[in-house]
């Protein structure tokens, strides 16, 4: 079933979910501003390039050469140039990150954002294996396309305002900036680069993961808490007292009820009712009751 089928795809609009502080948001945004700041102030005259950027921006050779960091620090890189797009994604970044904290929680958007961003990097690196790769991949576009796309997989049709007296639904709204994020790769592509300009459409991948994760209803805090060491120990403890565990025998429990049952039964054949003993019948009653417990499974 489609997302447009889905009884909450049929609203118009969407109404806030409340005042529920939202810090993952908010040190998203701000570790994205810190770092802008300090690349552009850590520009070398003589290179014209920023020493920072040069060591955070996703660089497929150098993560294969161990610098694995890449994979997620290249989503708070910015070209100082490039000022209107970081203002441009932070306003995106901030409009739903803090409506999607609220629905899912602080920590599960948190493992959302850097999962996303883990596979997005992954992606671009895998394609450095195949073919040279001579730009870097950075922005926070990537992470805010992919909260846009999972807030969209719940409300595709409420209607976003993206300038005067111009209204779109959110779910073409996420196509639109899906076309935004194949530039580079077309840039690369305009440039004779072949099948490389594939590589740099990677940042789309993350309206992929966006649609993955909430197609098969991921819980990466429940995932992650599978590997916890606490929840291991409680698991081996909760073993070990289940082994030491013993059934309870009341004493003078019979260990052949049956066949105690059908020696009583011949000796009322042979000499009547009346010839049991007071042991007899107990164990008569405990049969009965045995048996009416079986009955009622």
């Amino acid at each position: 079933m489609g997302f447009e089928n889905r009884d909450y795809s049929q609203d118009e609009s969407w109404k806030d979910t409340g005042g529920h502080d939202t810090p993952v948001t908010k040190w998203i945004v701000i570790l994205t501003i810190v770092l802008f700041v300090m690349q552009v102030l850590s520009i070398s005259p003589a290179t014209q390039t920023s020493a920072l950027f040069e060591l955070l921006s996703l660089k497929a050779n150098a993560v294969l050469e161990g610098q694995i960091w890449r994979t997620l620090t290249f989503v708070f890189c910015h070209e100082p140039s490039e000022i209107i797009g970081l203002v441009f994604s932070l306003l995106i970044l901030w409009r739903f990150g803090n409506e999607l904290e609220r629905m899912y929680g602080s920590r599960e958007l948190l493992l959302f954002y850097l999962a996303m961003t883990l596979f997005v990097g992954t992606a671009f690196t895998l394609w450095g294996l195949v073919v040279p790769l001579p730009m870097p991949l950075y922005g926070s576009f990537t992470g805010a396309l992919g909260l846009m796309a999972l807030f969209a997989t719940h409300f595709p049709r409420m209607e976003v305002c993206i300038l005067p007296m111009i209204v779109i639904q959110l779910r073409w709204l996420v196509a639109i900036y899906a076309l935004f994020g194949l530039f580079p790769a077309l840039r690369v592509l305009q440039a004779g680069g072949g099948v490389i300009g594939l590589a740099y459409a990677s940042s789309v991948l993350s309206i992929a993961f966006a649609l993955l994760y909430r197609r098969f209803d991921w819980h990466l805090v429940a995932i992650l808490e599978l590997f916890s060491p606490a929840k291991w120990r409680r698991s081996l403890r909760s073993r070990a007292v289940r082994q030491q565990l013993r059934v309870f025998q009341p004493q003078g429990e019979s260990e052949d009820l049956d066949g105690k049952v059908d020696s009583i039964l011949a000796k009322i054949h042979e000499q009547g009712s009346d010839s049991l003993t007071d042991a007899e019948r107990a164990i008569l009653t405990r049969a009965s009751e045995k048996i009416k417990n079986r009955t009622r499974l």
